[in-house]
């Protein structure tokens, strides 16, 4: 067996008892309690009562039997009786308290099976021995075991609670990382729809216009062959790269493209498609008024991100506003940023909700606001209900500097 170090505060008990027992023995002497006196061996079968305290925690079942052998041989002799006898009842506690309990009912019952046996030993053939000491025997085994029963099994409920607190966290993080995922796999979509379209019209435009200018300074035509070129190999570059993402995100990519296939012929969603989307909230049963102010440029990717805030922070009211609510949609197109708030007056509970394992689709949003260098905010708002407010940044990009006919053919 491999024997590890007592405990510090086992070391501490058993010492404490031995010192109660020495005084016991002390008293006993002077008052003439026991058919003998104490002696060297006295002390010795005292000491090897009270030493295996010190691991019984470590090892309860050896314990109880080490506690014991010295006690039965001690009151066989006809020593006092004296305050280490209480060794038997903690060995006994930690046989209840620290082993199964088909164990812990074994070697408790052979406890209490032997030390009756000894005591009615004691009762026939010693004057000394009351009739009550089979009453007393009886309850000084079964009083700890109970109370080492009743601790054992809290131990094993509060270990069950850790663990099922344990795996509900691990599954809210392993859903949390997969909506994290699924939104990276959606944004790498969203982002070749958006940047290939953007990148194949200027190479065409490049192309053309190096057409239109072969007889003038070479020069410009070299540039312009460069800037179809190096358009071309962006392209390629960028689908490459978004294939080495989709196939990292593979289990989201599958929801995507199935999202995608359902929704092929629909166009991107925009600002300019809010009102659909919030009049789908409508039917749905939760009232919508939608604001949108102002009249600066907001390139594509920006409006597609800010639709889907709008659409998240909607969604989450659906669910968890309550019934009357009413939700508010506001976007300020600023010359240099997007400005978007959804808020509602429902029973202001979603925070709770997503801490509980829900509202990861706030985690996402956040992944696609942050991923534009913007910044996003949620909560309870003042008064009830909940607020969603994100800030985009945005400015004009190459849409907006070409001519108004090729502009609208790129929407």
């Amino acid at each position: 067996m491999d024997v590890k170090p007592p405990r510090w505060g086992d070391v501490a008990i058993a010492a404490a008892l031995l010192v109660l027992g020495l005084i016991g023995v002390d008293v006993s002497a002077d008052y003439g309690v026991g058919a003998r006196d104490p002696d060297a061996v006295g002390y010795a079968l005292l000491v090897l009562q009270v030493a295996p305290l010190a691991w019984r925690q470590r090892y309860p079942r050896v314990v109880v039997w080490a506690v014991l052998i010295p006690w039965v041989v001690s009151v066989g002799l006809g020593y006092p009786d004296t305050p280490a006898s209480l060794a038997i009842y903690l060995a006994l506690y930690g046989v209840a308290a620290y082993t199964a309990r088909r164990q812990a009912l074994i070697h408790g019952g052979a406890v209490l099976a032997l030390m009756l046996a000894w005591t009615t030993v004691g009762l026939l053939f010693t004057d000394y021995v009351p009739w009550t000491s089979l009453v007393a025997v009886a309850l000084a085994v079964v009083v700890p075991m109970m109370i080492g029963f009743v601790d054992y099994r809290r131990k094993e409920r509060l270990t069950e609670l850790e663990l099922s607190q344990e795996r509900r966290e691990q599954a809210q993080r392993v859903v949390a990382a997969d909506a994290v995922r699924a939104e990276r796999a959606r944004i790498a979509r969203e982002l070749h729809d958006v940047v290939a379209h953007e990148i194949t019209v200027m190479t065409l435009q490049a192309e053309g216009a190096r057409r239109l200018a072969r007889d003038s300074d070479p020069r410009v035509t070299q540039a312009l062959e460069t800037i179809a070129a190096s358009g071309r190999t962006g392209l390629t570059e960028m689908q490459r790269m978004i294939g080495v993402l989709r196939a990292t995100e593979q289990d989201a990519v599958d929801t995507a493209e199935r999202d995608r296939a359902t929704a092929a012929l629909e166009p991107m969603p925009a600002l300019a498609t809010l009102p659909a989307l919030t009049q789908q909230v409508e039917d749905a049963g939760l009232p919508v008024d939608l604001s949108i102010s102002g009249t600066a440029h907001v390139p594509a990717g920006v409006e597609l991100s800010a639709y889907r805030v709008v659409q998240e922070a909607l969604t989450n009211a659906m669910k968890h506003a309550g019934p009357g609510a009413h939700a508010t949609v506001t976007v300020e197109r600023l010359p240099h940023q997007v400005v978007v708030r959804v808020e509602d007056d429902g029973r202001g509970v979603i925070s709770d909700a997503a801490r509980q394992g829900g509202g990861h689709g706030l985690r996402g949003m956040g992944e696609r606001v942050h991923a534009l260098g913007g910044s996003l905010e949620y909560g309870p708002r003042p008064g009830g209900g909940f607020r969603v407010r994100a800030v985009l940044p945005s400015g004009d990009d190459q849409v907006g500097q070409r001519p108004a006919q090729t502009a609208k053919g790129g929407r």
